[in-house]
């Protein structure tokens, strides 16, 4: 099984393979591998009769349309339900209000790759060694149906392309590639989706990015770089969240840079942070500091405050992280 080798993995199979009513959930906001692993393991689970609903908070970013089985995801949960699979997260919370304040499966089942303390499930099928949860996906799907077809595989390549940015991230692994080349062998036209992710952008995120990246703001000692979107962005542009995925590339692409964040505005004084390092720097352990969390290379956190304040305060603690890091060595 590779990956899947805890003890979790039995009793995940055994939760899917008896449910009969099955709610699949992930985060707000969803990103590629949060939509690329709910419609793979929707997909998956109807091929074997089962009643799927696909929720998410969030309506389908633009970029993710063209995924089989988007038109499934509602922002609408049933009374009840056998099974509720949380994926690409282990906090109810990181799925909306809603689905943390709903009661109605009679089981729960976490699959995901982020490391955290905080596992709410009642079975939890969690790999920090994965690229993606899509990774986990496809392990799960090779024992359940072998024999998967086209969307299913569309659906598991993007989760897996777009969380290791197209196999760029440390978390490119050996294990990445290898279910990338199977995948790609059973049918996925790597061309074909990069297109769709990457190279079909509306002219509105174009003017969004030519507003943020005016905004750049670099660190006295060079280490780290900021930029920022506001809601004024949005309103001039025509745009809104979804548009932002993919901005803070540009402040982490400068030479010399390690740590990058891009803040954007959620209400007065209200920020919601993304952190992303070129490897030297934990910017889980970052955000963890200001009450947020995720990977090593990328993290989060919400902030609030006098903007200029709260970056001059990451700016100050990255070059303290950097500087530790620095005499260690």
């Amino acid at each position: 099984m590779g990956l899947l080798e805890s003890g979790a993995v039995n009793s995940a199979l055994k939760a899917l393979k008896t449910a009969s009513t099955i709610v699949i959930a992930a985060h707000i906001d969803p990103d590629g591998d949060a939509l690329g692993s709910s419609l793979g393991l929707a997909l998956i689970l109807r091929g074997l009769g089962k009643e799927v609903t696909v929720y998410n908070r969030d309506a389908v970013p633009y970029s993710y349309k063209f995924l089989p089985g988007a038109e499934l995801v509602g922002n609408r949960l049933p009374p009840a339900c056998d099974l509720l699979c949380l994926l690409d997260c282990s906090e109810f919370a990181r799925a909306g209000d809603e689905l943390a304040a709903w009661s109605g499966s009679k089981c729960s089942l976490c699959i995901d790759h982020h490391l955290t303390a905080d596992l709410a499930a009642d079975i939890n099928l969690v790999c920090a060694d994965a690229c993606a949860t899509g990774e986990l996906i496809y392990e799960l799907a090779v024992i359940l149906a072998p024999d998967f077809g086209l969307d299913i595989a569309v659906n598991l390549y993007t989760a897996i392309l777009t969380d290791t940015g197209s196999f760029r991230y440390s978390n490119a692994t050996p294990s990445a590639f290898a279910v990338a080349g199977d995948l790609v062998r059973r049918g996925v036209k790597p061309w074909d989706i990069t297109q769709q992710v990457y190279e079909s952008q509306p002219v509105e995120r174009i003017k969004l990015t030519a507003l943020v990246l005016k905004t750049l703001r670099i660190a006295a000692s060079k280490r780290a770089a900021a930029v920022w979107v506001t809601e004024a962005m949005f309103k001039a542009t025509g745009t809104d969240g979804e548009y932002t995925d993919g901005l803070i590339n540009y402040p982490r692409s400068i030479a010399g840079v390690e740590v990058a964040f891009m803040a954007r505005e959620i209400g007065p004084d209200d920020y919601k942070f993304s952190f992303r390092s070129r490897g030297k720097v934990n910017v889980a352990a970052l955000a963890a500091a200001f009450g947020g969390g995720g990977h090593h290379n990328a993290a989060g956190c919400r902030l609030q405050g006098k903007l200029e304040d709260l970056i001059e305060k990451i700016f100050a603690l990255v070059d303290k992280q950097t500087e530790k890091l620095e005499s260690d060595d």
